[in-house]
């Protein structure tokens, strides 16, 4: 009973923390200031090829995957498919009801506002499914891949920068064929390519780890 229950709420962790995400990456889109580097990739690619973000966004994931799978299949577990299904959709749902509530970020200080609430969104959603410990995203996984792979030379903290500046990369390249680099590229962009690896670190070591820690042992009290 009590292993039921570990599992319960480390499956809860994982579903709150990527409903998180989600919403995160729609705010970034509709502040229009710039989202995060593997956002903004897949919004550069899926406007070129005319597909809807959520559909792009899975089909990128399941290509990265397979190099997880690969490399370290340990990774992948019951949120790796949660995430690589509901993030892109549940971003493209919160874009959706924002719309039809008829909200609009009109102003820079509120989009500045809806990015910082984002930013830390998105660093806290990671950090809660990541340290549930029930598989990762494959782009999430992909940073601690680079750093089993360089043996701890290089840290998750610089993988994931390096992985961002790539994807930052292929976004102004993609977004460029369709007019929509500016949009998808900004401040924000520039901010959570610099600050989500050590954010992410940060918030698991300071909480979320903590967190699941003291509930796993309560219930084994």
């Amino acid at each position: 009973m009590e292993y039921s229950k570990k599992y319960l709420i480390r499956g809860l962790a994982v579903v709150i923390g990527i409903l998180m995400v989600g919403t995160a990456v729609g705010l970034f889109k509709l502040a229009e200031m710039g989202a995060d580097p593997f956002t903004a990739m897949n919004t550069g690619i899926s406007a070129v090829l005319g597909m809807q973000f959520g559909t792009l966004q899975l089909l990128v994931n399941a290509g990265i995957l397979v190099l997880i799978f690969l490399f370290k299949r340990q990774f992948i577990g019951f949120g790796t498919i949660f995430n690589m299904v509901f993030v892109g959709y549940t971003a493209d749902f919160i874009m959706w009801l924002v719309g039809k509530l008829g909200i609009t970020f009109a102003t820079v200080p509120i989009r500045i506002t809806v990015l910082v609430v984002a930013a830390l969104l998105i660093c806290v959603g990671d950090a809660l499914y990541i340290s549930a410990d029930m598989g990762m995203a494959p782009y999430d996984a992909a940073g601690y891949v680079v750093e089993g792979l360089t043996k701890g030379t290089i840290q998750f903290r610089i993988a994931r920068i390096i992985l961002d500046i790539i994807c930052v990369g292929i976004a102004f390249f993609t977004g460029s064929q369709a007019g929509i680099q500016w949009k998808i590229i900004g401040i924000g962009t520039i901010l959570l390519t610099f600050c989500t690896g050590p954010l992410i670190q940060f918030f698991r070591v300071h909480w979320s780890d903590p967190l699941l820690a003291r509930a796993a042992g309560q219930n084994n009290s």
